[in-house]
C-alpha cells in the first residue's frame, strides 16, 4: 500500500508546480528600480527515511529574477543549493550559463559581448549564487556558513560569509539580519546585510554599497 501511494503522490508532484511571484523595489540614491522574483517547485519527488516511517518531499526550485533590462534565472536543489545560473542583459551584451557538476563549473556564452567557454573549479563551499533567497532559511539554527559565488561584474569564483546577526528592525518591522562579507582579512574592506521576515524567513530587504568610494548605499525593500 505504501508503494502505491508513494507512485501516486509522486507522478502528482511531478506534475505540479507551485508558483509564488514577489516584488521589491531597489533604490540608490535617487534610482528606484523594480525587481520581480518568480519562484517555482518542480519535480517533486517522495523519499522514505531508513527507517521507512518518515517521508519527505524533495523539489527542485526554478527562481526567475528581473532588474531592469538583466534577467536571472536559477536552479536550486537539495538544501537551496544552486546548480545552474543563467544571467542575461542586452544592453551589455551578455547571456551567459553556469553549471555546476561534480565540484567543477562549466561556463559557456556571452560575456561583455565576448565568448566565454571554460571550466572552474568550485572552491569546496556550496553555491548560493543568490544568497538573498536562502539566507534566512540555510541559517534559521546556525550562526554563520561559508559558501561560493560569482561576482555578475567579473565572473569570478569567491567565498563569502553569511552570519547571523539576530532580529532588529527594517521598515518598521522585526527582521532577522544576516551580514554577508568577503572571507579573511578581505571581510574588512566589504559587508552587506539582508534582512528576512521573522515568520517565513523570506527575503524582505538588502542594504549596502554596490560600488567603489563616493557610491550610494542600495536599498531594497518589499514593493508596496
Amino acid at each position: 500500500m505504501k508503494h502505491i501511494i508513494t507512485i501516486a503522490l509522486t507522478l502528482f508532484l511531478t506534475a505540479f508546480a507551485m508558483a509564488q511571484e514577489r516584488n521589491y523595489i531597489s533604490t540608490c540614491g535617487k534610482t528606484k528600480t523594480a525587481i520581480k522574483w518568480t519562484e517555482e517547485h518542480k519535480d517533486g519527488k517522495i523519499y522514505y527515511g531508513l527507517v521507512g516511517s518518515e517521508m519527505c518531499i524533495r523539489d527542485r526550485i526554478y527562481l526567475h529574477t528581473v532588474q531592469g533590462g538583466e534577467k536571472h534565472e536559477y536552479i536550486l536543489g537539495n538544501g537551496y543549493k544552486t546548480e545552474s545560473w543563467k544571467i542575461v542583459n542586452t544592453s551589455s551584451n551578455t547571456n551567459l550559463s553556469i553549471r555546476l557538476n561534480n565540484g567543477i563549473y562549466s561556463i559557456s556564452g556571452k560575456f561583455n559581448g565576448k565568448h566565454i567557454s571554460k571550466t572552474v573549479k568550485s572552491k569546496g563551499k556550496p553555491w548560493y549564487q543568490n544568497i538573498a533567497y536562502n539566507a534566512g532559511l540555510t541559517l534559521k539554527n546556525g550562526e554563520s556558513v561559508e559558501y561560493e559565488c560569482f561576482r555578475p561584474d567579473n565572473m569570478k569564483l569567491y567565498t563569502m560569509s553569511a552570519t547571523n546577526k539576530g532580529s532588529e528592525k527594517f521598515d518598521g518591522k522585526n527582521a532577522v539580519r544576516i551580514e554577508v562579507s568577503l572571507t579573511g582579512f578581505m571581510s574588512a574592506f566589504w559587508s552587506c546585510d539582508y534582512y528576512f521576515d521573522t515568520n517565513t524567513l523570506m527575503f524582505a530587504g538588502y542594504k549596502g554599497v554596490n560600488g567603489g568610494p563616493g557610491t550610494s548605499e542600495t536599498k531594497i525593500s518589499v514593493a508596496k
